[in-house]
């Protein structure tokens, strides 16, 4: 970080700390009320809140359930950062993609075939086999496959974002952070709201509403549902409509009984389906192909697509908002049950979870990115997972209190994919053009890959607080984990239908798929037989001489064979050591040491061996261990008219699970140490009682400490192992090193029955890296982004009509980018693939809550 950057940065933090202190203010008086379990406790809110509409406790604070009890924010020994459901339907936040730009240090992005979730620049790399480093908990069940994060939010009572290894009480798979989602639950009082919204821009509906209260005394209940359709803002020029075209809806009931005076038992049953049609995915940046061989020299790979016969919409290769493609879906559905006791006893609250969580997708994905007709992939994923905790926590009117409890886990995951080269693909003439007639064996087929993985988790965890004086306490935890995971995956190269080959094809098909792709095959074990590669003979050595026999051995030998499996089972303990220090009432000091894993596995993505020594090796891939330090203060003012809290943080993490660019087609799974570092800062202040100011920022310090097969740029040389490029002294992807949020909400009585409510924020970010490479040419440059809300409505709330404004400067901010397949390991020419989005847009909305 350059000196000038950090004087900016600091000179950006100490304006606000002064903002917040600068003017007196009006406290904030609101109030929630606590319910159930630990998913169904008191709501709560942060920075992001407008103060007029926050739940707070009855002193004003915001309360969050961070530590699985109902505590204010203010009294947390932890960088926390918190949004309720209100605000997120307001802003139209419909999912954790939308919620990035309120939350500085927390980055969500989907990507061609994954979803990246990252906090303080943590997150795995793109493989279905991983588990995410963010840990996301819907009350209180783990959802942690990458495709999940891209679920709608539904009826949310708010949004926790913990940042830093939350090991003890989450659990494994938390070592980033955790995103403690509540959903909103049964009232014993009759209410309900309906809301809907339109944006002209992209013909963008959401509709939502629930209903909650009372069936009979002991007896409630609360219905949700919600409905968004729109057609998206890139045209594709290739197929003639607006993409991606989003269709989801979700439907939610919750009872809740009151067994008997000290038990109460929550049952939750939640449907949700979101589907999706096309990319935002832009083809840009394009260099002619430094290719010697005639047809692509000197061509940029549009050029060449349209010279083999491509649609003429590939050549659109600027950014515009406008792509060239041939179609792509994807259907997802999930199911959720949930049965949630509480019991109060003379020890304290006994808490039993019960959780089965269901979750499938059917992709198509047009994976070259353009109107040309090449290969596409089509992606299943289906996972089941029962969960069971039980945890006992003691009341925190003494000295000593504690949470003790136990977990246990049994999950199903599997995965299919497909990688298509139909008969009229342009690969077909290509490898037609280097060997005769291989491009129409190799037409008409696919690399059908299957892995899957049963898991089980058992582990028990214990937090205990000492309060040493009224001033000084001490908070120490641990949990024990064992795992056990089964895996196996197979590659296998079929007709499109899924019949074996025939003939010549049998033979020629797989031998292409390796040479073209370094894909390996179960054929290449059949085409070898017991034949040994020959010294000195490679996949793609020139074919005089050499049988496919030998070949396909050669073959074997460069990119290993499948089928694989593996098995794992191992047993680990993780600590945590916080202390904390109230100045007096309005500051608190905490400093803590804190251990975090998350789960090894198996690669369900892979190829090849890669720079591994065997299949085997490549398969399994190393649990990610992080050691955490973070120290901080909780201040409030002026009799909590305001908060200002900081927070300084320095974690080193090991084996962070990593996929690295196999050359051609896909990626091999890998390990690599890094550490990140910095600041955090939040904080709100009431300027009078209409007028709050809202505020956070991040500075991050990542970097690499040992990555020597880092994936290269297209044109960089190795200085890596095996070809590779070493990250060391590197930053990652998608880490920026400073962001910040600026708020500003003011309401005016304009008459009895009239009230005028308006909402300023923004959110400034520093540039970042868009490709897993880092290649300099694929970068997001700083900017900032700028939304308003204008509202009339009730003084007391019972009816709203708002206009909504986002992103009024209109910035096109590119949020993931790679190297476009094949265009530079088969053409040799340079092309980029990067994820845009949307501009400025307006909604309107309407709002009754009864």
């Amino acid at each position: 970080m350059s000196n000038n950057l950090k004087l900016l940065a600091f000179a950006s933090v100490t304006a606000m700390a002064a903002a917040m202190w600068s003017v007196p203010a009006a406290a904030q008086d609101a109030a929630t009320a606590a319910t159930g379990a630990e998913a169904t406790a008191a709501a709560g809110e942060a920075t992001e809140v407008p103060a007029a509409d926050a739940p707070a406790a009855d002193n004003g604070d915001i309360v969050v359930t961070a530590r699985k009890r109902s505590e204010s924010l203010q009294d947390v020994p932890l960088s926390i950062a918190a949004v309720s459901g209100e605000l997120m339907q307001q802003q139209g936040i419909k999912k954790l993609d939308d919620l990035q730009f309120k939350v500085p240090n927390f980055t969500m992005t989907e990507t061609g075939i994954g979803s990246n979730i990252a906090i303080r620049g943590i997150f795995s790399g793109v493989n279905q086999g991983f588990e995410q480093s963010v840990g996301t908990y819907i009350d209180g069940i783990h959802y942690g496959r990458a495709q999940q994060a891209r679920s709608p939010f539904l009826d949310v009572e708010r949004v926790e974002v913990l940042r830093g290894p939350q090991s003890i009480l989450f659990g494994k798979n938390s070592i980033a952070g955790a995103l403690n989602i509540i959903s909103a639950q049964p009232t014993h009082d009759f209410e309900g709201y309906a809301q809907a919204s339109y944006q002209p821009d992209g013909n963008d509906w959401e509709m939502l509403g629930a209903v909650s209260g009372p069936l009979s005394d002991r007896l409630r209940a609360r219905v949700a549902a919600r409905y968004h359709k729109g057609d998206g803002y890139i045209d594709n020029l290739t197929l003639d409509r607006s993409e991606p075209q989003r269709k989801d809806w979700n439907l939610r009931g919750i009872v809740e009984w009151d067994a008997t005076d000290n038990l109460t038992i929550n049952l939750k049953a939640e449907h949700g389906e979101f589907d999706v049609e096309g990319r935002n995915i832009e083809i840009y940046n394009e260099l002619p192909s430094i290719s010697t061989k005639p047809l692509f020299a000197g061509r940029t790979y549009a050029q060449i697509l349209r010279l083999l016969g491509a649609d003429e919409s590939v050549l659109n290769t600027v950014k515009d908002g406008k792509r060239s493609a041939n179609g792509d879906t994807s259907d997802n559905k999930s199911n959720t049950y949930v049965v949630t006791a509480n019991w109060e006893t003379d020890i304290g609250t006994v808490t039993s979870i019960s959780g089965l969580n269901k979750f499938s997708y059917n992709e198509l994905c047009d994976c070259d990115f353009t109107g040309a007709t090449i290969l596409t992939v089509d992606l299943r994923e289906k996972y089941e997972q029962f969960s069971q905790e039980i945890r006992l926590a003691s009341d925190t009117k003494g000295k000593l209190d504690y949470i003790v409890g136990g977990f246990f886990q049994t999950s199903d995951h599997s995965y299919r994919d497909n990688i298509n080269i139909p008969t009229n693909s342009l690969l077909v003439p290509v490898i037609n053009a280097q060997a005769a007639g291989f491009g129409t064996l190799t037409g008409g087929t696919r690399a059908a890959r299957e892995a899957k993985v049963e898991a089980k988790i058992l582990s028990a965890f214990a937090q205990l607080n000492y309060d040493i004086t009224d001033q000084f306490r001490v908070t120490v935890g641990g949990r024990v984990t064992h795992e056990e995971k089964e895996g196996d995956r197979t590659l296998t190269i079929q007709t499109l239908a899924g019949g074996d080959l025939a003939g010549m094809q049998a033979v020629v098909a797989p031998l292409v798929y390796a040479q073209l792709l370094n894909i390996s095959s179960t054929n290449l074990a059949t085409i070898a037989g017991a034949t040994p590669a020959p010294p000195g003979v490679t996949c793609t050595t020139p074919p005089t001489g050499v049988t496919p026999p030998q070949r396909a051995a050669a073959c074997l030998a460069q990119f290993g064979a499948h089928p694989v499996e593996g098995k794992v089972s191992k047993t680990g303990f993780v600590p945590s050591l916080t202390v904390q220090y109230d100045v007096n009432d309005d500051v608190m000091l905490y400093a803590s040491a804190t251990k975090g894993t998350k789960s090894g596995g198996f690669d369900f993505r892979g190829n090849n061996r890669g720079f591994y020594p065997t299949m085997e090796d490549a398969f399994e891939f190393s649990e990610e261990k992080a050691t955490s330090f973070e120290a901080g203060a909780k201040t409030q003012f002026l009799d909590h008219r305001g908060t200002f809290n900081v927070a300084f943080y320095h974690t080193k993490i090991k084996n962070l699970q990593v996929s690295v660019f196999d050359g051609k087609l896909g990626y091999v799974v890998g390990n690599a140490d890094a550490r990140t570092q910095g600041i955090e800062v939040d904080g709100r202040f009431r300027v009078t009682p209409e007028l709050t100011l809202r505020g956070s920022g991040a500075l991050t310090d990542f970097e690499f400490t040992d990555y020597p097969n880092g994936q290269c740029y297209p044109g960089q040389a190795s200085d890596g192992t095996l070809g590779q490029c070493d990250y060391e002294g590197k930053t990652n992807q998608l880490v920026a090193d400073w962001q910040a949020t600026l708020a500003i909400d003011w309401a005016h009585q304009l008459t009895d029955w009239l009230e005028l409510r308006t909402t300023a924020d923004m959110f400034a970010t520093d540039g970042y890296f868009l490709a897993p490479t880092l290649d300099p040419n694929q970068v997001q440059g700083s900017y900032a982004k700028f939304n308003m809300r204008v509202a009339l409505g009730a003084p007391d709330n019972r009816w709203e009509i708002a206009l909504l404004g986002k992103n009024l400067t209109d910035k096109h901010v590119v949020s993931m980018g790679v190297t476009t397949p094949l265009s530079y390991s088969t053409f040799g020419a340079y092309s980029q693939a990067n994820i845009v989005g949307e501009g400025r847009t307006f909604a309107v909305q309407g709002r009754l809550n009864f």
